[in-house]
């Protein structure tokens, strides 16, 4: 009995290490999921705001974009998106969006731009900071993918709502 203890310990230390050790480097994903993603949009479908002006930065280590978009009745009427030149320090000239493209600029499309990098995207933290009323995603933040059991650097980026404004 006395040297089953301590094999018996033995098995349990190398399961536990075997665990944290697998565990440790599958990434986890962090900060929201798709059930409050769909608590969120729901509270939004049930009195949205359907025409406004929005305002969307997407910032990656290697570019800033801004989308500027109207949307009337649910409909785009109107998008552009501007890069950031760095050397000259100053936005180019905007570029027309269609309505396929300026989707996810729309309070609909960051919602859904929430979930499938939450299904698909292989980031190990997605996080999301709510504001408006009703709330919708006014930050979101997307931590570096996970491909190959190896983060891929350079694959963070962060989408704010620099404007919302509701007509």
């Amino acid at each position: 009995m006395n040297g089953t203890k301590p094999a018996s310990l033995l098995i349990i230390l190398v399961a536990l290490l075997a665990a944290m050790t697998v565990s440790g480097c599958e990434p986890k994903l962090r900060g929201t999921s798709i059930a409050e993603m769909d608590r969120a949009e729901a509270a939004w479908e049930a009195n949205p705001v359907l025409s406004y002006r929005i305002v969307v930065e997407v910032n990656r280590p290697d570019e800033l974009r801004r989308n500027e978009l109207t949307v009337e009745n649910g409909v785009v009427t109107s998008a552009v998106m501007l890069l950031w030149d760095r050397g000259q320090r100053e936005w180019r000239e905007p570029f027309p969006l269609d309505e396929t493209q300026a989707f996810p600029w729309t309070v609909p499309g960051l919602f859904d731009t929430v979930r499938g990098a939450i299904e698909h995207s292989g980031r190990t933290v997605i996080r999301v900071e709510m504001g408006g009323e009703p709330p919708f995603p006014r930050q979101i933040q997307f931590g570096p993918v996970w491909e190959d059991m190896q983060m891929v650097e350079g694959t963070e980026s962060e989408i704010r709502v620099r404007a919302f404004e509701p007509f």
